[in-house]
C-alpha cells in the first residue's frame, strides 16, 4: 500500500505540472482522478484530522451539486485541491535529501552551539530572508537542520533545543508573509485589491516583521528564563566547507525559481514546484559515500521516498482537502445576500481590521487552509458596498492574520511542512508552542491597527 501511495504522489504531483504548463481537458481529468484516489488510498495512512477533512468535502460536495454550475464549480475545487497536494509533495520532499546531508548537521550544530542570544536570531532570520525568496523551501530545508542538530552522540533529542529552534523558525520565518512580493499571500491578496499602496504595503509590513521577530527573542528569553543555564563551551569553528555545500543548494533554488519566473513567466510557487525535486534528487545523488556508484546512489532514492510515502501523502491529503472546502464554501455560501444589507459604516476602522486576523485564525483551528480563508475573506470585502477601512490597511491586516496563523494553526502550510519534516504534531508546534507569543502579536497588531486608522 505504501508504494501505491508513493506512485501515485508521484504521477499526480507529475499531472499538476502538466496541467499547469502544457494544459489539456484529459489531464485535468487525470490529475482530479489521482486526487480522488490518493484520498482513498491515504485511508490507510489517516489520521483523525484528515478523515473529518475527508467526511467534510463530501458532505459540501453532493451540497455544490445541487446549485447552478455545481459540475463546474465541483471540478475547479478539485484543481485547486491537486495543486495544493502536489505542492507540498514536491517541498516536503527535500527533506529526503536534507536529512541525510553530512552539511546540514554540520551546520546545523554550529547555529545551534551559538550563544543563546544569538541562536534565536540566526534560526530566526535565516528562516525569514530564505524565506523571502524560497517560501516553503526554507522551511523544508531548515527544518531537518534543526532537527538533526539537536541530536545529541548516544542518538536522543534535546527537546527543549529543539522546540526553541523550530519555534524561532516558525517565528521568523511568518512574517515574510507582511510585506515580501514572492509570497503567494502578497501574490493572492494583490489580485482581489488593486487599488491599493504596494510602497506602504512593503514598508510596513518590513518595520512590522522586524518587530514581531524582536518580540520573539524577548518572549524567548522570557520563557525560558528559568532554564538552568548551560556552560558555554569555546565558540564553535565555522564549517566552511559544509556552509558552502549549503550556500550552493540555497543559491541554485533561488537561481533556477528566478530563471523560471523570467524566462517562462511562471509564478514563484510553480517554479519552486519544478525547481524543488530537481535540487532533491541532485542534491541526494552527490551525497553518495566514496566507493558507491552514482547510479547505485541513485537507486536509492526510491526507497528513501517510499518510505516517507505515508507522512507526504497525509500531508497531501490535509492541504488538498482544506483547499477544496475553503473553495466549495465560496459557492456553497449565500455570500450575496449575507453582505447586501450589511452596513458597517458605524464600525471603527481599526475594529474591523482587528477582527480579520481573529477569523483567519480560528478559520485554521477548524482545518480551513489559510490561503483559501483569506481569498474566501476577500470575495466577501469585495461584495461590501462600503469599506469601513483603508484598502491598503485590509491588505495589511490579512497579511498579518495569515502569518499568525503560519504558527496559530495546526493545518498552516508551514505547520504541515515541519510537522512532515519532524513527526511533531501540528498542534503542539501551534497551540503548545506558539500560541501565548501569537496572542502578544495580535495585541500588538491591533495597537498598529489603531494608529494606522488615527
Amino acid at each position: 500500500m505504501k508504494t501505491l501511495l508513493a506512485i501515485t504522489l508521484i504521477a499526480l504531483s507529475a499531472g499538476v505540472l502538466w496541467t499547469n504548463t502544457v494544459g489539456g481537458a484529459l489531464s485535468e481529468h487525470l490529475v482530479r482522478l489521482l486526487f480522488c484516489t490518493l484520498c482513498v488510498l491515504g485511508l490507510a495512512a489517516r489520521s483523525i484530522r484528515e478523515t473529518i477533512l475527508l467526511a467534510v468535502a463530501v458532505l459540501l460536495a453532493l451540497l455544490v451539486m445541487t446549485k447552478p454550475d455545481g459540475w463546474t464549480n465541483l471540478l475547479t475545487a478539485l484543481d485547486l485541491a491537486a495543486y495544493f497536494a502536489a505542492f507540498i509533495v514536491l517541498l516536503t520532499a527535500l527533506k529526503i535529501a536534507a536529512e541525510r546531508s553530512r552539511s546540514v548537521l554540520a551546520v546545523g550544530r554550529y547555529l545551534i552551539r551559538q550563544p543563546t542570544g544569538r541562536r534565536f536570531f540566526a534560526t530566526a532570520s535565516g528562516g525569514h530572508i530564505l524565506g523571502v525568496f524560497l517560501n516553503f523551501g526554507a522551511v523544508s530545508l531548515m527544518a531537518p537542520l534543526i532537527q538533526s542538530a539537536t541530536k545529541h552522540p548516544d542518538g536522543s533529542t534535546d527537546v527543549d533545543l529543539e522546540r526553541r529552534q523550530l519555534s524561532a523558525l516558525m517565528r521568523g520565518f511568518a512574517w515574510i508573509l507582511l510585506w515580501a512580493p514572492t509570497t503567494l499571500t502578497q501574490a493572492v491578496l494583490l489580485t482581489l485589491f488593486t487599488e491599493i499602496d504596494l510602497t506602504r504595503i512593503v514598508l510596513m509590513g518590513t518595520a512590522t516583521s522586524v518587530l514581531m521577530m524582536l518580540i520573539g527573542y524577548l518572549y524567548d528569553r522570557f520563557e525560558w528564563r528559568r532554564l538552568p543555564p548551560k556552560t558555554e563551551g569555546e565558540a564553535p569553528i565555522c564549517p566552511q566547507r559544509a556552509l558552502l555545500v549549503l550556500c550552493v543548494v540555497c543559491v541554485s533554488l533561488i537561481g533556477l525559481v528566478a530563471i523560471l519566473q523570467v524566462s517562462a513567466g511562471y509564478t514563484t510557487a510553480l517554479s519552486l514546484m519544478f525547481v524543488a525535486p530537481v535540487i532533491t534528487l541532485i542534491w541526494f545523488v552527490l551525497q553518495k559515500p566514496e566507493g558507491i556508484a552514482l547510479s547505485s546512489q541513485c537507486k536509492r532514492f526510491w526507497p528513501a521516498f517510499d518510505a516517507n510515502a505515508s507522512g507526504l501523502a497525509r500531508s497531501a491529503m490535509a492541504l488538498g482537502l482544506s483547499g477544496f472546502i475553503g473553495r466549495v464554501l465560496a459557492e456553497v455560501l449565500p455570500i450575496d445576500a449575507l453582505t447586501s444589507g450589511l452596513d458597517l459604516s458605524t464600525i471603527p476602522g481599526w475594529v474591523f481590521l482587528a477582527v480579520l486576523p481573529i477569523l483567519i485564525t480560528l478559520g485554521g483551528q477548524v482545518a480551513l487552509s489559510p490561503i483559501i480563508l483569506v481569498v474566501f475573506i476577500g470575495q466577501v470585502i469585495q461584495t461590501i458596498p462600503a469599506l469601513p477601512a483603508d484598502p491598503t490597511n485590509i491588505v495589511f491586516a490579512l497579511s498579518a492574520g495569515w502569518a499568525i496563523s503560519m504558527f496559530a494553526s495546526p493545518n498552516a502550510t508551514a505547520t504541515l511542512l515541519i510537522s512532515a519534516t519532524s513527526n511533531i504534531p501540528p498542534t503542539t508546534l501551534t497551540w503548545r508552542w506558539n500560541f501565548r507569543y501569537g496572542l502578544i502579536c495580535y495585541l500588538v497588531l491591533v495597537a498598529i491597527f489603531a494608529w494606522l486608522e488615527a
